[in-house]
Parts: C-alpha cells; sequence; structure tokens
C-alpha cells in the first residue's frame, strides 16, 4: 500500500531549514548541545537510543505459526500484552493510505496505536520538565513497540515497530481510526482520559485482529467555540475556528507551520503550549487533581500574558512579577545512560515543582 500524505521531519522538514538558512543558524536551536539549562546529552540519549531500536522494530518471524480462531480473543491478548509492556491505552485500525508517508510502501493489513500518558503536573515545573518527561515518554514509546513487534513475531506474524527513530506512520489519522480520540483545534488528537498529554508508538501487523470503532466524544464541536489553544499560541500559528477543511469527514484545523516553528523549533526553549492550555486534560475525565494543576498553571498564563512564550522555572519570578510560588531551578547535570534516557535526576532537581 503506497502512503499519500505529506511528512515533515522534526530535524530536516525543507521548510524549517529554509528558516535556519535566512537566519544563518547551522542547527536547529531546539536541539542544540549549547541551549542554557538543558542537558545537551538528553536529546542525543533518545535520538541514539531511537537508532538502536529501530533494526529491532523489524525482522525474523518465527516459522511455527500460532493459528488464530478467535479474533477477538487474539485482539484482547495483544492489547494486554501492549499494557503489561508499558502501553496506557491501544486502537487497532486498518491500514489505509493516509497512514503512510508519502513516498513509503507498506504492505500490512492493521496498526495498532499504543498511548504512553505525559504526567500533566509538570507544567508547574516550566518548559524543562515538561521537556524531560516528552523526552522520557518519546523513548518509552520506541521501546514498548519494539517489544510488541517482537510478540508479534514470535507468534509468527510479521509486524514492525515504527516511532520517532523510524516514523513511518502518519499518527493522527491511525490514533483517530483506532479509537483513541477525535483531533482537536492544537493539530493534537484529544484522549477521554489524557487529553493531549501523551506520545504514541505504533507496530504495523497481519496478525487477525478486529479494530476499534472511531470514539467520538464532542471534541470537534467543542473546538469550533473554544478558543484557549489558539489564544495562548506565541506565534498565533492556530488557525481560528472556522479555518478548517474536511479530510474523510474530519474537520482539520490547519497549523501554520513557519510560525509554529519560531516558537517550537527556532528557540532554545520547549514549546508545548497548545497541549497544556487544552482542558480535556480534565474536561471530560473528571479528575479533580488534574483540573487544580489546570487551574494554578492558567493562572500564571494570564499573569504573564496570554501569548507570551513557555518560561523557564529560574526567570518565573520575573515573567510573572513575584506571582512564582517555586524556588529557582538549579542548572541540571544530567548523567545519561546512552542506553536508555532516564530523567529522574531533573526531576529531583525540580524537587516541589512536581
Amino acid at each position: 500500500m503506497d502512503g499519500i500524505s505529506k511528512f515533515r521531519s522534526p530535524m530536516s522538514d525543507p521548510v524549517l531549514m529554509e528558516m535556519l538558512a535566512e537566519r544563518q543558524l547551522d542547527e536547529v536551536p531546539l536541539f542544540s548541545n549549547n541551549r542554557r539549562n538543558m542537558p545537551a546529552q538528553a536529546w542525543g540519549a533518545a535520538f541514539q537510543r531511537w537508532e538502536e531500536l529501530a533494526p529491532d522494530g523489524d525482522g525474523p518471524v518465527n516459522p511455527e505459526k500460532t493459528p488464530v480462531s478467535d479474533a477477538v480473543e487474539m485482539t484482547r491478548l495483544i492489547k494486554e500484552k501492549a499494557r503489561e509492556l508499558g502501553a496506557d491505552d491501544v486502537g487497532i485500525a486498518e491500514l489505509t493510505p493516509i497512514m503512510i508517508n508519502e513516498g513509503r510502501s507498506l504492505g500490512h493489513k492493521y496498526v495498532i496505536s499504543l498511548l504512553l500518558e505525559e504526567k500533566y503536573e509538570n507544567v508547574l515545573g516550566g518548559a524543562l520538565a515538561v521537556e524531560m518527561e516528552t523526552i522520557d515518554v518519546y523513548v518509552r514509546c520506541a521501546e514498548v513497540s519494539t517489544e510488541l513487534s517482537k510478540y508479534v513475531r514470535s507468534l509468527g506474524y510479521p509486524a514492525l515497530a515504527d516511532h520517532n527513530g523510524t516514523m513511518e506512520v502518519q499518527a493522527i489519522p491511525a490514533m483517530v481510526a483506532g479509537g483513541l480520540g477525535e483531533l482537536g483545534k492544537n493539530g493534537s488528537m484529544i484522549h477521554r482520559q489524557f487529553g493531549a498529554n501523551f506520545r504514541p508508538g505504533f507496530v504495523l501487523t497481519d496478525l487477525p485482529l478486529v479494530p476499534d470503532a472511531p470514539d467520538l466524544f464532542g471534541v470537534q464541536d467543542y473546538c469550533m467555540n473554544c478558543k484557549l489553544c489558539e489564544n495562548n499560541c506565541p506565534p498565533a500559528a492556530i488557525a481560528a475556528s472556522e479555518d478548517y477543511v474536511i479530510t474523510e469527514g474530519y474537520k482539520r484545523w490547519q497549523i501554520n507551520i513557519p510560525k509554529c516553528y519560531e516558537a517550537s523549533r527556532l528557540r532554545d526553549e520547549y514549546c508545548h503550549i497548545c497541549v497544556d492550555v487544552c482542558p480535556y486534560v480534565h474536561k471530560e475525565n473528571g479528575d479533580r487533581e488534574k483540573l487544580g494543576i489546570y487551574k494554578q498553571f492558567m493562572g500564571k498564563r494570564r499573569q504573564a500574558g496570554w501569548r507570551t512564550t513557555q518560561w523557564f522555572l529560574e526567570d518565573e519570578e520575573q515573567v510573572l512579577n513575584g506571582g512564582g510560588r517555586h524556588e529557582p531551578l538549579p542548572t541540571v547535570d544530567l548523567e545519561v545512560d546512552p542506553g536508555r534516557v532516564n530523567t529522574a535526576q531533573a526531576r529531583g532537581a525540580i524537587g516541589a515543582a512536581e
């Protein structure tokens, strides 16, 4: 099956390369080794770990195929195995061309989407805390998808893991079709339990499975009237509510990519704001603890100014004019194991922010 969806590499997108050239920059500031207060080796270790895992994402299939007489039961077992390996939610869809990158061809029948939740409390620790959590979750997504693909191949069926080190699958169409949520105005899929605070991994396979039905619970209608991500986006990259296109029956608000890159790639500070301000982190699940964190975080956003960029914790007193509640964050000297990104030290340094 040939893919039909455009793909943007986080490191080498032509739009990003042109913006770097215009500014006479040799590297993407977000991934620079010279960033302030950011362990230079953290992203590097993540990239290294993805590269290490990539060869194990595909491989020999057990010639002794496990008979599957009940696809419903096999689906249950696969989801159970995925959760055992570390996934927080799992969805299954039939693979379609829109789920595959343009120029690529994949012959599998199903795509298994694996979600791992990001801890929302990190928003109170500032951009660094959010970024370190994101790096760690991205790596765990790769590990879970790789291990699940190995398990499926041990059953005698082909299976290909996909994650940030391979990036064959278009995440949003696969996750939405797999019943994990709806596409929101901020360009992220919104999950009932996690909101947009998660990262995905994928496994492509021919193992007989039963696809999930889409889970439509009102996100797209709600986004028509909610302007929180739109109003908080520092470079105003998120489209207005009425500015959308229809793709395979779904509204799709198109992000202004050059504007987005101004905040998400060309600054040396992680931007996660459109995810962090989405009320679905508490709206659908009724999580009172997350609601309390959300209110505290949004209070900081209002005080700093709606379109201000995220702030480092050590800048909070200045940015919020004395309204910060946390101690300054010391520079984190993180020892990263090349075999695994471990953010425990960083979280310890953040301390009360979590």
